[in-house]
Protein backbone atom coordinates (compact mmCIF):
# COMPACT_ATOMS: atom_id res chain seq x y z
CA UNK A 1 0.00 0.00 0.00
CA UNK A 2 2.66 2.08 0.60
CA UNK A 3 4.44 1.98 -2.63
CA UNK A 4 1.15 2.59 -4.40
CA UNK A 5 1.12 5.87 -2.02
CA UNK A 6 4.33 6.81 -3.10
CA UNK A 7 3.61 6.11 -6.57
CA UNK A 8 0.49 8.61 -6.31
CA UNK A 9 1.98 11.17 -4.59
CA UNK A 10 4.74 11.96 -6.78
CA UNK A 11 2.15 11.53 -10.19
CA UNK A 12 -0.35 14.14 -8.57
CA UNK A 13 0.79 15.99 -5.26
CA UNK A 14 4.31 16.42 -6.13
CA UNK A 15 3.89 16.53 -9.69
CA UNK A 16 7.37 16.93 -11.37
CA UNK A 17 5.25 19.34 -13.90
CA UNK A 18 3.50 21.58 -11.12
CA UNK A 19 5.78 21.57 -8.02
CA UNK A 20 8.86 21.09 -9.63
CA UNK A 21 8.46 22.45 -12.70
CA UNK A 22 10.44 19.69 -14.58
CA UNK A 23 9.34 19.38 -18.08
CA UNK A 24 6.53 22.52 -18.40
CA UNK A 25 8.10 23.67 -21.38
CA UNK A 26 7.57 19.91 -23.37
CA UNK A 27 4.13 19.99 -21.82
CA UNK A 28 3.02 23.86 -23.13
CA UNK A 29 5.09 22.45 -26.70
CA UNK A 30 2.58 19.13 -27.31
CA UNK A 31 -0.38 21.74 -26.70
CA UNK A 32 0.80 23.76 -29.46
CA UNK A 33 1.89 20.91 -31.37
CA UNK A 34 -0.57 18.06 -33.00
CA UNK A 35 1.94 15.28 -33.41
CA UNK A 36 2.38 13.12 -30.20
CA UNK A 37 4.87 10.54 -30.91
CA UNK A 38 4.65 8.21 -28.82
CA UNK A 39 8.55 6.31 -29.02
CA UNK A 40 9.92 9.81 -27.80
CA UNK A 41 8.06 8.75 -24.71
CA UNK A 42 9.02 5.20 -24.60
CA UNK A 43 12.94 6.25 -25.75
CA UNK A 44 12.31 8.70 -22.46
CA UNK A 45 10.84 6.42 -19.72
CA UNK A 46 13.38 3.53 -21.19
CA UNK A 47 16.57 6.06 -20.20
CA UNK A 48 14.56 7.23 -17.20
CA UNK A 49 14.58 3.85 -15.49
CA UNK A 50 17.41 2.49 -16.66
CA UNK A 51 19.48 5.16 -14.98
CA UNK A 52 17.99 5.35 -12.46
CA UNK A 53 18.17 1.64 -11.34
CA UNK A 54 21.69 1.39 -12.31
CA UNK A 55 22.74 4.77 -10.59
CA UNK A 56 21.03 4.16 -7.18
CA UNK A 57 22.40 0.50 -7.07
CA UNK A 58 25.96 1.96 -7.85
CA UNK A 59 25.83 4.81 -5.07
CA UNK A 60 24.90 2.36 -2.46
CA UNK A 61 26.83 -0.45 -3.39
CA UNK A 62 30.07 1.47 -4.21
CA UNK A 63 30.19 5.07 -3.59
CA UNK A 64 28.19 4.86 -0.02
CA UNK A 65 30.91 2.65 1.17
CA UNK A 66 33.47 4.31 -0.09
CA UNK A 67 31.96 7.57 1.69
CA UNK A 68 31.85 9.22 -1.90
CA UNK A 69 28.43 10.28 -2.04
CA UNK A 70 28.72 13.60 -3.52
CA UNK A 71 29.95 12.08 -6.42
CA UNK A 72 26.67 10.39 -7.56
CA UNK A 73 25.27 13.33 -10.16
CA UNK A 74 28.00 12.55 -11.60
CA UNK A 75 27.76 8.91 -11.78
CA UNK A 76 24.18 9.51 -12.73
CA UNK A 77 25.10 11.73 -15.65
CA UNK A 78 27.60 9.47 -16.97
CA UNK A 79 25.21 6.77 -16.99
CA UNK A 80 22.67 8.72 -18.57
CA UNK A 81 24.56 9.87 -21.32
CA UNK A 82 25.75 6.44 -21.97
CA UNK A 83 22.25 4.90 -22.12
CA UNK A 84 20.56 7.86 -23.50
CA UNK A 85 22.82 7.37 -26.48
CA UNK A 86 22.88 3.70 -26.72
CA UNK A 87 18.83 4.20 -27.18
CA UNK A 88 18.74 6.81 -29.16
CA UNK A 89 21.41 5.06 -31.51
CA UNK A 90 18.70 2.26 -31.69
CA UNK A 91 15.89 4.45 -32.43
CA UNK A 92 17.52 5.83 -35.01
CA UNK A 93 18.40 2.73 -36.70
CA UNK A 94 15.01 1.16 -36.24
CA UNK A 95 12.95 4.54 -37.74
CA UNK A 96 15.42 6.98 -38.78
CA UNK A 97 14.21 9.52 -36.78
CA UNK A 98 16.01 11.83 -33.76
CA UNK A 99 14.47 11.73 -30.57
CA UNK A 100 16.72 13.55 -28.89
CA UNK A 101 15.66 14.74 -25.24
CA UNK A 102 18.00 15.49 -22.49
CA UNK A 103 17.15 17.83 -19.66
CA UNK A 104 13.52 16.42 -18.61
CA UNK A 105 14.77 13.10 -18.16
CA UNK A 106 18.34 14.19 -16.36
CA UNK A 107 16.05 15.86 -13.85
CA UNK A 108 13.60 12.99 -13.10
CA UNK A 109 16.54 10.50 -12.70
CA UNK A 110 18.64 13.11 -10.07
CA UNK A 111 15.03 13.93 -8.18
CA UNK A 112 14.21 10.05 -8.25
CA UNK A 113 17.61 9.41 -6.42
CA UNK A 114 17.26 12.48 -4.44
CA UNK A 115 14.05 11.76 -2.72
CA UNK A 116 13.99 7.68 -2.93
CA UNK A 117 15.48 5.48 0.25
CA UNK A 118 15.21 1.95 -1.64
CA UNK A 119 15.83 0.71 -4.98
CA UNK A 120 11.63 -0.08 -5.36
CA UNK A 121 10.93 3.49 -3.89
CA UNK A 122 13.65 5.22 -7.02
CA UNK A 123 11.40 2.71 -9.58
CA UNK A 124 8.38 3.79 -8.29
CA UNK A 125 9.40 7.64 -7.81
CA UNK A 126 10.09 7.51 -11.88
CA UNK A 127 7.40 6.05 -12.78
CA UNK A 128 5.17 8.61 -10.85
CA UNK A 129 7.15 12.12 -12.28
CA UNK A 130 7.11 10.11 -15.59
CA UNK A 131 3.24 9.32 -14.93
CA UNK A 132 2.34 13.25 -13.82
CA UNK A 133 3.96 14.64 -17.25
CA UNK A 134 1.65 11.96 -19.28
CA UNK A 135 -0.73 13.18 -17.27
CA UNK A 136 -0.62 16.67 -18.10
CA UNK A 137 -0.54 16.05 -21.84
CA UNK A 138 -4.31 15.65 -22.39
CA UNK A 139 -5.13 19.01 -20.25
CA UNK A 140 -3.03 20.73 -22.15
CA UNK A 141 -4.33 19.48 -25.41
CA UNK A 142 -7.44 20.33 -23.73
CA UNK A 143 -6.69 23.78 -23.12
CA UNK A 144 -5.75 25.07 -26.31
CA UNK A 145 -8.71 23.50 -27.99
CA UNK A 146 -10.74 25.48 -25.16
CA UNK A 147 -9.07 28.57 -26.13
CA UNK A 148 -9.39 28.57 -29.82
CA UNK A 149 -12.66 27.17 -30.30
CA UNK A 150 -13.54 30.74 -30.86
CA UNK A 151 -11.23 31.03 -33.51
CA UNK A 152 -8.78 32.86 -31.60
CA UNK A 153 -4.90 31.81 -32.77
CA UNK A 154 -2.30 31.36 -30.37
CA UNK A 155 0.36 34.21 -29.57
CA UNK A 156 1.94 35.05 -26.36
CA UNK A 157 -1.22 35.25 -24.65
CA UNK A 158 -1.49 31.33 -24.65
CA UNK A 159 1.76 31.13 -22.36
CA UNK A 160 0.80 32.99 -19.81
CA UNK A 161 -3.21 31.78 -20.23
CA UNK A 162 -1.52 28.02 -19.56
CA UNK A 163 1.03 28.99 -16.62
CA UNK A 164 -2.00 30.68 -14.86
CA UNK A 165 -4.12 27.10 -15.72
CA UNK A 166 -1.03 25.41 -14.04
CA UNK A 167 -1.15 27.75 -11.36
CA UNK A 168 -4.97 26.92 -10.28
CA UNK A 169 -4.15 22.87 -10.99
CA UNK A 170 -1.39 23.79 -7.98
CA UNK A 171 -3.28 24.95 -6.18
CA UNK A 172 -6.31 22.41 -6.12
CA UNK A 173 -3.82 19.57 -5.93
CA UNK A 174 -2.67 21.96 -2.61
CA UNK A 175 -5.85 21.84 -1.62
CA UNK A 176 -7.34 18.44 -1.96
CA UNK A 177 -3.94 17.25 -0.35
CA UNK A 178 -4.34 19.25 2.88
CA UNK A 179 -7.92 19.13 3.10
CA UNK A 180 -8.73 15.29 2.14
CA UNK A 181 -5.51 13.18 2.90
CA UNK A 182 -4.84 14.36 6.20
CA UNK A 183 -7.43 14.18 8.45
CA UNK A 184 -7.48 15.97 11.27
CA UNK A 185 -5.72 18.59 9.66
CA UNK A 186 -8.40 21.44 9.15
CA UNK A 187 -10.75 20.83 11.94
Amino acid sequence: MIYLDTFLYYTLFASSVLIYGIGVNKIVEVGITKDINVLNYLKAIISILSTSMLTWLITNFILVPINLIELFPLVSLLLFVAINTFVEGLMRLTTGKSYSEFIISFLIVLLSIFESSSFLNTVLICAGCFASILLLIPFSITFKKRLCSNGQLLDEKYYGYILIFFAILILMLSVWDIGWLNEGVIQ
